[in-house]
């Protein structure tokens, strides 16, 4: 079918021109010719008209449209526009030519159609090589950012699967710390209540021992009674006779029965400020820590406490996302509290830990790559490290100590723009940073000892009543 195709297609395609005939001519000689390429080969001569194939004589006046011809070249140019995509589709021609303004392919004729009236054509060969080799120029910033997307998907995988199991570790936390508040409460329930029932049971005895005497009492009276109304009804020389130990019955004059004070349940003390009682109770078991880590920020070489107030740092390194909060590669991590005005306090456990860093950042540092700790980085900080003591000040300024501390008290002063060191146990700060300027800091933490951690200290809780 293509070859025979490809016989009609030069059957009625010109010598001239070598495409599709348009107002088709014949000459005496049989051979056809476009009208327009004819006249433009004899370039307007009326003598020395020949044929361009056999050179057979002609004339100019001999040149009649064969309209058979010609729409037999209509049909096919029409069929072919429909069925074939490597022809034009508004002339049906062969595609050998492209057009740099409209960026498609074009055939002979459109060259001279007035769509492309000063357009640059030229041949498909040399377009599709400059447009491939174009196209390749272009694809390279997209082939990096298909390198990016391609690993942001891996991100994104591995940030999924990480927050199925931050999901699932801190369900098992919560329900973990519940457990120990309902085991709490149960032990407490218990506790009241067998304090209520040895209670019961004691003023129950009460008021049987009680009731005991009464009874004793009431039946000795009765007694008394029955045998005097008994001697009252006996005959006269009789009764006298037993008169005197009859009458000495009568002399004994109990008390009148009453209930004893006190014999009642104290339901007061059992129910009263009952929930308050408790919750003052559950200061032995609840602790609160005026810093939270965050483990969103924390590196990849931290293991983290479960209540999240003590990190050490491993020489193993754990599989977390790079999610844009996580410093990626210094031994760091942030609380997970950032504050915006107020005083705040928190102590930092650095017992034995032989390098540490503590103080405050703002929330616009870089938490990639390396860093300068200095306060034009976003960083006001104390550090210890080769057995030396520092402020991370610019530059740097060393910390003079009377004995090593157990403990760093970091005190954040938003409204005086002040973040202050201290050793608990000495009354002088070990350093002061003045005009600190962030609109939100957050605990800074970094520690790189592998045999001590850092620990925010918990703080004493106290409950008091307003009267």
């Amino acid at each position: 079918m293509a070859s025979r195709n490809s016989r009609l297609e030069d059957d009625l395609s010109c010598p001239i021109c070598a495409q599709i005939f348009r107002q088709p001519v014949v000459l005496l000689c049989r051979h056809r010719f476009c009208k327009l390429c004819l006249e433009g080969f004899w370039d307007g001569s009326k003598d020395n008209c020949s044929c361009p194939l056999c050179c057979l004589p002609s004339s100019m006046d001999q040149l009649v449209v064969n309209t058979m011809l010609e729409r037999t070249c209509e049909a096919y140019i029409l069929e072919r526009k429909k069925s074939d995509p490597m022809a034009c589709q508004e002339h049906g021609s062969t595609l050998t030519l492209f057009c740099l303004e409209e960026l498609l392919p074009a055939c002979e004729v459109c060259k001279s159609s007035p769509r492309h009236i000063g357009h640059r054509l030229y041949s498909l060969g040399e377009a599709a090589y400059d447009c491939k080799e174009e196209l390749k120029t272009a694809l390279i910033p997209l082939k990096e950012k298909l390198k990016l997307y391609k690993k942001a998907k891996v991100t994104a995988d591995q940030v999924t699967e990480h927050i199925k199991a931050q999901a699932e570790h801190t369900e098992s936390q919560i329900r973990e710390e519940f457990e120990s508040l309902y085991n709490f409460l149960r032990e407490e329930e218990a506790e009241r209540i067998k304090l209520l029932k040895e209670e019961e049971k004691m003023k129950t005895q009460i008021i049987n021992d009680r009731i005991t005497d009464i009874t004793d009492e009431l039946a000795s009276l009765a007694n008394t009674v029955r045998t005097a109304e008994q001697e009252m009804r006996s005959k006269d020389i009789p009764f006298l006779k037993n008169y005197k130990d009859t009458i000495k019955r009568t002399w004994r004059k109990p008390l009148d029965p009453d209930m004893l004070s006190g014999s009642l349940i104290d339901v007061a003390k059992h129910l009263g400020s009952l929930k308050f009682k408790v919750w003052e109770k559950m200061k032995g078991i609840v602790k609160f820590t005026p810093v939270t880590l965050d483990p969103n920020t924390a590196a990849s070489c931290f293991l983290l406490s479960k209540d999240l107030n003590t990190v050490q740092c491993l020489t193993q390194t754990f599989k977390l996302p790079n999610n844009p909060e996580r410093f990626d590669v210094s031994a760091e991590l942030l609380g997970s509290e950032g504050y915006c005005s107020g005083r705040h306090t928190w102590d930092v456990q650095v017992r034995d830990n032989t390098y540490w860093v503590v103080g405050v950042a703002s929330e616009s540092i870089n938490r990639k790559g390396k860093h300068v700790l200095t306060p034009a980085e976003g960083f006001w900080t104390i550090r210890f490290r080769n057995g030396e003591y520092k402020a991370c000040s610019a530059p740097w300024s060393s910390l003079t100590m009377t004995q090593d501390p157990l403990v760093v008290r970091v005190v954040l002063d938003m409204d005086r723009s002040k973040v202050t060191f201290y050793d608990p146990r000495e009354r002088t700060p070990l350093y002061a940073f003045t005009n600190i300027v962030s609109p939100r800091f957050f605990p800074y933490f970094c520690t790189a000892c592998k045999e001590h951690p850092l620990k925010v200290m918990p703080v004493r809780l106290s409950v008091t009543v307003d009267r």
